[in-house]
């Protein structure tokens, strides 16, 4: 809680910026809003090493997800998936499995006629009181097809970009005689071609639901990030049952991740909720390991071709780009991404094409479009940076304009120490390194969305409740699907309402309470945070009504402090208060209200990140050794939930970049690595030392400054990993992931190893 005055609503000057950077500027605060939290505010609890809520109920197995929710007689639920990747579902007999032994509902999910569109589509769905004898009657299920020839691989589509053997993207540039100019006019200039592979979101839990009825109201216990969203998506598709939104109730408590894979509840929560009303049980539906690789989404493949030119005094002069996106059977999704904030005088050029194959769709994943973009982007500026001779981060601190970036890459240099960990020759080893081994360090920039954007969205609000004993409730209806926000809440009404964080239950993922975003576009807590706020706040001049009449003072004058409530020396405790409150809680509600019209100091979230690599050139394998992040996140709520947000990020990032891959059977149509023993992620033998710096802003968006944090931190790493193996070897791998027979490759292209 804070100890100073706060401004009231209206217009207000607000102290915004960073530290170093501040300065005043004026916001138009709504009606009804609570007063705006600046950087002359003294936090209690905000940005503490506050420990997440629910973190013993995690580590002890107490916390319910989806997976381990069950009832006396439940079914379970298996579908039936096409071995074919394109074509036509030509006949589907289903009376064999319906009439085994056990076997409770057997039902259509694709039409006679309709189109297949990758292996793994949905055909039907079974319900039995085993698995096993859901797999026996999957068996006994008769589809016939018309196969059509396939194509599973976007290099190979008739439409896709044209690629040489070295891997390099042949076909010639449009005629644009401004580039032109700009590139003959620059003192260096680079082509060069960067593709990354499919990956898969390989969430903790898979995707799936658990359904049951009362009567008309379906309860859905769903793995999801979007509470209300597949609330609405299961009502649309139940509508022949007279469904609408207000019969269904749907919970996600605790989800085991999801990173943009499960914004839709998907054929399998479609299944689950006619499985159930067919049978009138209980049913649970829960994907294995093989269909959640395979038919839940990825972050599409990605081929980029760039071109540009550095002027003498290492400006970008031109930047001619363009990018594909090998997406699945929806053709879209494919969007490339690139650190434009380096592009401020460059004449620029940008073209974007997706390409379809015969696959499971292409899902936004962490920071859609931006891992793979960033990667060929950063990765070509280091080699531009090397051909002209300059430091690569020298480069990028000439090119770059945003004052948060810039202090980033100050302090990031020093505390990584960057010039100490450059390789003075790539390809060499660092003084009294072993021969066999080559050391280098990369750095890359991330930026995520736009504040106005994506700095919170509307309308969603949050309750606030304080009882007689002194406990407090903070509730809203969306999910937390691992990242902290139910920590986030507590923080927030403890600091205004002066109690400690224990003393507040915060209650996420129940459609029953007030509304909430999805979980994507690191909307979540901006969205919520100043919801949040404003009820305790709310609920805070309620209790202090009470304390006014009780010690016989006026409401105007009551102020908290130090946990005590009162004026005038009259005091009461905030347990003490909270007796005067009676058999019926105080309840307030706070509404999101739209972003503050004014000056915000920033427009978006900035990030840099460092890491060292180990190059074996025996063996080709890269180790990462140490990373080092800086990320702004406007005002740091939960300080020990926002770095482990970083430091998962970075750890997503070191597979995507040296393991992640997934492998199609060009023939069949078929993933072959659908498992955790062939699709390799990273494991706890390659984590490096990984340390997080994060860096409040207070941007003048809210009551809060809060900011999103889940898509800015995974943006830099597969980059900074890149070119740090550049350093190192002095050859650009320029294919992700970064796999030893690329390494030995590279070695070999440039000799002598």
């Amino acid at each position: 809680m804070s100890n100073v005055e706060q401004p009231r609503p209206g217009e207000v000057e607000l102290k915004v910026g960073f530290p170093g950077h501040y300065e005043t500027r004026k916001f138009q605060v709504p009606e009804g809003d609570a007063p705006p939290w600046d950087a002359n505010t003294k936090f209690t609890v905000v940005g503490s090493d506050e420990p997440r809520v629910d973190g013993v109920m995690k580590a002890s197995g107490r916390a319910k997800y989806s997976y381990d929710v069950t009832f006396k007689g439940i079914l379970y639920g298996m579908i039936l998936r096409s071995p074919v990747a394109r074509g036509k579902l030509t006949g589907l007999e289903l009376d064999e499995a319906r009439s085994m032994p056990g076997v409770a509902a057997v039902l259509a999910l694709k039409e006679l006629g309709n189109k297949v569109r990758f292996v793994g589509d949905e055909i039907a769905a079974v319900a039995a009181p085993t698995l096993d004898q859901c797999r026996d009657a999957i068996e006994k299920i008769r589809a016939t097809y018309e196969s059509e020839a396939h194509n599973v691989d976007f290099l190979s589509a008739e439409d896709g970009p044209l690629v040489d053997d070295s891997g390099e993207y042949t076909e010639p540039w449009a005629e644009d005689s401004g580039m032109e100019k700009a590139l003959a006019e620059s003192k260096v200039q680079l082509t060069g071609t960067y593709r990354t592979e499919v990956q898969t979101h390989s969430s903790l839990e898979t995707h799936g639901a658990v359904a049951k009825w009362n009567g008309a109201d379906l309860e859905l216990w769903a793995s999801t990030q979007a509470t209300f969203g597949v609330r609405g998506e299961i009502a649309q598709a139940m509508q022949a049952a007279k469904v609408k939104c207000d019969s269904v109730t749907l919970h996600a408590e605790f989800v085991g991740g999801g990173f943009g894979s499960k914004f839709s509840g998907g054929a399998e929560t479609r299944a689950v909720a006619l499985l159930a009303h067919a049978t009138q049980t209980p049913v649970k539906l829960m994907l294995d390991r093989f269909e959640e690789h395979t038919c839940t989404g990825n972050r599409p493949a990605s081929l980029m071709h760039i071109r540009a030119g550095l002027s003498a005094d290492g400006i970008l002069t031109a930047w001619d780009w363009r990018s594909f996106g090998g997406c699945g059977h929806n053709g879209g999704g494919g969007g490339v991404a690139m650190p434009n904030h380096f592009l401020n005088t460059a004449k620029k050029r940008t073209t974007h094409k997706d390409i379809a194959t015969d696959t499971d769709p292409a899902r936004p994943m962490r920071a859609p479009g931006h891992p793979q973009g960033f990667f060929g982007a950063e990765l070509f500026l280091d080699e531009l940076a090397a051909k002209a001779g300059i430091d690569p981060l020298e480069l990028r601190r000439k090119n770059d304009q945003q004052p948060i970036r810039q202090a980033q890459y100050t302090l990031g240099s020093e505390t990584f120490g960057w010039q100490a960990g450059r390789n003075p020759k790539p390809g060499s080893p660092m003084p009294g390194d072993d021969a066999r081994y080559l050391r280098g360090v990369g750095m890359a920039t991330a930026r995520w969305g736009t504040l106005g954007s994506h700095g919170g969205r509307t309308p969603h609000a949050a309750l606030c409740r304080i009882h007689q004993d002194g406990g407090v409730e903070t509730r809203n209806g969306a999910q937390d699907i691992g990242v902290g926000n139910k920590t986030m809440m507590a923080i927030l009404t403890a600091e205004e309402l002066g109690i400690p964080v224990a003393n507040v239950k915060a209650v996420m993922g129940h459609t029953s309470d007030p509304s909430g975003p999805a979980s994507g576009g690191s909307t979540t807590t901006p969205s919520i945070a100043p919801a949040v706020r404003l009820a305790a706040y709310q609920a805070k001049l309620e209790l202090g009504k009470l304390a006014a009449k009780h010690l016989d003072i006026s409401e105007d004058k009551i102020t908290w402090a130090g946990g005590k409530i009162g004026a005038d020396g009259k005091w009461l405790t905030f347990a003490e208060a909270c007796k005067l409150i009676g058999p019926n809680p105080i309840e307030a509600r706070g509404q999101r209200f739209p972003n503050y019209k004014g000056e915000p100091i920033e427009n978006g979230v900035c990030g840099v990140q460092f890491a060292e690599v180990l190059v074996d050139t025996w063996t080709g394998l890269v180790k990462v050794t140490r990373m080092l992040a800086l990320q702004d996140c406007g005002v740091v709520i939960a300080k020990k939930t926002a770095e482990s947000q970083v430091l998962g990020a970075m750890i997503q990032g070191i597979s995507y970049a040296l393991y992640e891959q997934r492998l199609m059977d060009k023939r069949s149509g078929r993933m072959l690595n659908g498992d955790f023993l062939r699709y390799k992620v990273i494991g706890s033998i390659d984590m490096p030392p990984m340390q997080a710096i994060l860096q409040t802003v207070f941007n003048g968006h809210s009551n809060t400054s809060a900011a999103g944090l889940g898509e800015p931190p995974s943006v830099a790493a597969p980059a900074a990993i890149a070119n740090a193996v550049f350093n190192a070897i002095g050859v650009a791998v320029r294919h992700l992931p970064i796999t030893p027979d690329k390494v030995l490759r590279a070695l070999n292209q440039r000799g002598g190893n």
